[in-house]
């Protein structure tokens, strides 16, 4: 049983007393959002309480494995009475059914790890020491009593995995290896999971990455490259194709500083930031509208991909003068 806080408890406290929930995660989901939010709809149900998840993109073929994911939906409130965010450290990243109309007066609680997090919810417990918002709801599970089952060990364990790259990051703490161990017991397959997140790719996927690396560029310790629309119709891959290729150019000799622009459908850009210790991509994203980690953070501007391109580089242009 993890040591008690305050946070922690007023949020179990709230569940206890509702009877319908409704968790919302954050738009372009990774596997800690999709882990996070399945492993706390299981865990919920597991009360006898009505859980549905809300994330408005589509779950990518590397994830549907994950127990429950095909009730994964983009959806309004109807008639719960508790929201749950997890994940999510802007308001308005958690799609058209999360907004003060749609919300109204019941309570929301904020479940996340996101420095960059501006407390908006009714409770708030927002805890950056936490490398996986998957740690922080096996933790809540557990306060809560509710016994681990496989579904709930692969869920949160898929989350622990890729948000700390495979226990590569410098954040991976012994407690999150300790919590990876215990949900290993209670049924989550390691090896599998991190299979599928990281060595199960289509064709489509390859062929995009061929793409997108032909785009690079570097300058001193800053690489950047992009994801454009004509690539990505050349060779039948999506948006959410391509995904892992910004970490990779991080691991350049001598890159310290890396970014992803995603040109998307609808004209805007969708910005993906990574940097080696000591060097904070979350401010340049929060600068800009975004949030995330010191080390991994994004954005998505209302720019076409060149002025995007143009604006962002300029951000972090000033972040190198102030980190060197």
């Amino acid at each position: 049983m993890p040591p008690t806080t305050p946070d922690r408890d007023a949020v179990a406290a709230a569940i206890c007393q509702s009877r319908r929930v409704l968790i919302f995660s954050h738009v372009n989901p990774d596997g800690d959002a999709f882990g996070s939010t399945l492993g706390l709809m299981w865990g919920l149900r597991a009360l006898g309480k009505s859980a549905p998840v809300s994330i408005a993109d589509p779950v990518p073929f590397n994830y549907r494995f994950l127990p429950g994911w095909p009730e994964i939906a983009s959806r309004f409130p109807t008639d719960e009475d508790l929201i749950i965010t997890v994940d999510g450290s802007d308001p308005t990243r958690f799609g058209p059914g999360f907004s003060p109309d749609t919300v109204g007066q019941r309570p929301v609680i904020v479940i996340d790890h996101h420095v960059t997090n501006p407390r908006f919810g009714t409770i708030n417990w927002v805890d950056p020491g936490y490398p996986a918002c998957a740690q922080m709801i096996y933790d809540l599970l557990q306060t809560l009593g509710v016994p681990i089952s496989p579904e709930i060990a692969t869920c949160l364990l898929t989350g622990i995995a890729t948000d700390t790259l495979g226990f590569s990051t410098d954040h991976t703490t012994p407690e999150i290896v300790q919590a990876a161990g215990e949900l290993m017991r209670a049924g989550g397959d390691l090896p599998f999971i991190l299979k599928q997140a990281y060595s199960t790719r289509r064709l489509s996927d390859v062929r995009l990455w061929g793409h997108i690396l032909m785009t690079l560029q570097l300058e001193r310790h800053l690489t950047w490259i992009e994801s454009r629309l004509e690539d990505r119709r050349a060779v039948g891959a999506s948006e959410g194709d391509g995904s892992g290729v910004a970490s990779f150019v991080l691991s350049i000799e001598g890159v310290t500083v890396a970014a992803l622009f995603v040109e998307r459908e609808d004209g805007t850009t969708k910005v993906s930031l990574r940097s080696a210790v000591g060097w904070d991509v979350a401010q340049v994203a929060a600068a800009l509208g975004g949030g995330g980690h010191p080390q991994a953070a994004g954005v998505t501007l209302s720019l076409p991909l060149a002025e995007a391109r143009a604006l962002v580089l300029h951000h972090l242009a000033q972040l190198r003068l102030q980190e060197e």
